[in-house]
């Protein structure tokens, strides 16, 4: 499974969801308090989002050569930087790389809600569904990488991704890893056909997309 430069795929079926989770993400706490025609709605945003979703990832696994002051270079030239990888990415020896995506369906429908069906409701909770079918899928995708990982004696760190904040061990505030270096993230695939596309401002297409790495270690 973690072989070096191999390109691999991962799929799943859309996670189910929970409407009241939606609306709780909106505010409406109180199911009981809330308009029929509301509920109508996260209820049918909850079944659309399942019927156009359908995730889908590449992973490619590379052999980290030396992690230093935020400064991960790996085995075929490609480097971080990150002042968070020194904590988060200790004793690591090698780097799952990913992105994910639900594909294009329900980004063009989330504008088609908003520029020809004039339902800007739909299109808030559609987006908002997003998301969610994201997020568990990431995690379905994680444990995956997990058990397939441990099988091999591995342990993997958690997620990290270009964009995101990280708080600083010492409590002195946050870090971010620049977002700029998705482009470094995206030659790990070394040109294999990917489910999506990075942009000029290093984000991705389709917008319900995610991007990220997890560090292996050995677990003895």
């Amino acid at each position: 499974m973690t072989g070096n430069g191999r390109v691999k795929t991962w799929s799943c079926p859309p996670p189910p969801l929970d409407s009241t989770r939606l609306l709780r993400i909106h505010k409406y706490t109180d199911p009981s308090q809330v308009r029929p025609i509301i509920l109508e709605a996260a209820e049918r945003t909850i079944q659309e989002a399942a019927r156009l979703s359908a995730p889908t990832a590449r992973y490619v696994t590379s052999r980290i050569l030396s992690l230093k002051n935020g400064e991960l270079e790996l085995e075929n030239g490609v480097a971080f930087s990150c002042p968070a990888f020194d904590e988060r990415l200790a004793g690591c020896e090698r780097l799952i790389a990913f992105v994910m995506t639900l594909g294009p369906d329900l980004d063009a429908k989330t504008i088609s809600l908003i520029e020809d069906e004039f339902e800007p409701l739909d299109a808030l909770f559609l987006e908002t569904a997003g998301w969610l079918t994201i997020e568990a899928a990431t995690r379905q995708m994680a444990a995956f990488l997990r058990r397939e990982t441990a099988e091999e004696g591995w342990r993997m760190s958690l997620r990290m991704g270009p964009g995101y904040d990280y708080p600083q061990s010492n409590g002195d505030g946050r870090v971010r890893w620049d977002l700029a270096q998705q482009q470094a993230l995206f030659r790990l695939f070394d040109g294999n056909p990917l489910p999506v596309t990075l942009m000029s401002s290093c984000a991705m297409m389709p917008k319900m997309s995610r991007s990220g790495v997890f560090g292996l270690s050995p677990a003895d």
